[in-house]
């Protein structure tokens, strides 16, 4: 019998909320074994490779979470941040281009001031009119990661639409096929759309928020949100 010791038992767990549910959590750093699968994801240069990398870790340090492709983004990205503070470090160097002179920026990030932007009063019932409530679902990796491409925002949005309630019937979306969906979409008159599209305008995100300075001595303010953001 190996005489090794059991390194797994000693790792410390942590808590944290889950921004989209406000569930209580827990967690661990990732392991070495979990870092190399990052490092070869990152190698690639390839985005869907990159979170279906993160999707792995977190589900191998995350308690009760088996399949992180389908639970919210914004969960994603919170889960993923804490695991990383907890393993390498708060502290994240990231190259930012300005929109205004396009020189690269160098910023410093730490973790715990990337914060939560939600608005109040968010919900996932939208009335596009008296009878027809739709009710949405948040985008996760499976909705906006197609295979090796990625999906179109407006393919994101019929992925994202849970049921139809009408005034005889609740129809479960997931059962219809996608042109089916489309073809409801379609039909929609452009203010009943744009209540769909403001969901995803007014849905949980984590920013981060910092001034820098550029070439010409202007201070400029900028604001990151994701992961690509926040790693650029």
């Amino acid at each position: 019998m190996s005489q090794l010791p059991n390194l797994l038992s000693m790792i410390p767990t942590y808590k944290t909320k889950l921004p989209s549910s406000n569930k209580s959590i827990s967690f661990r750093p990732f392991l070495v074994k979990e870092e190399k699968i990052l490092l070869l994801a990152q190698q690639s240069e390839d985005d869907s490779g990159m979170m279906d990398a993160i999707a792995k870790v977190i589900e191998a340090c995350v308690e009760d979470i088996a399949d992180a492709k389908s639970i919210p983004l914004v969960d994603v990205e919170h889960l993923f941040l804490q695991i990383r503070a907890k393993s390498v470090g708060e502290v994240i160097s990231s190259i930012f281009t300005c929109p205004e002179t396009g020189e690269d920026i160098n910023l410093t990030i730490n973790i715990p001031d990337i914060k939560l932007n939600k608005t109040e009063n968010h919900s996932n019932k939208i009335k596009i009119q008296d009878n027809i409530i739709i009710s949405m679902l948040h985008p996760t990796i499976n909705s906006t990661i197609n295979q090796d491409s990625t999906n179109s925002f407006y393919d994101i949005l019929i992925d994202c639409i849970s049921t139809i309630q009408t005034q005889n019937e609740k129809i479960d979306a997931k059962l219809l096929s996608k042109e089916e969906v489309s073809e409801f979409i379609d039909n929609l008159t452009v203010p009943q759309f744009e209540k769909i599209l403001d969901f995803f305008l007014d849905s949980p995100r984590l920013e981060y928020k910092t001034k820098y300075t550029t070439s010409d001595e202007i201070e400029r303010e900028v604001i990151l949100s994701g992961l690509s953001d926040f790693f650029g």
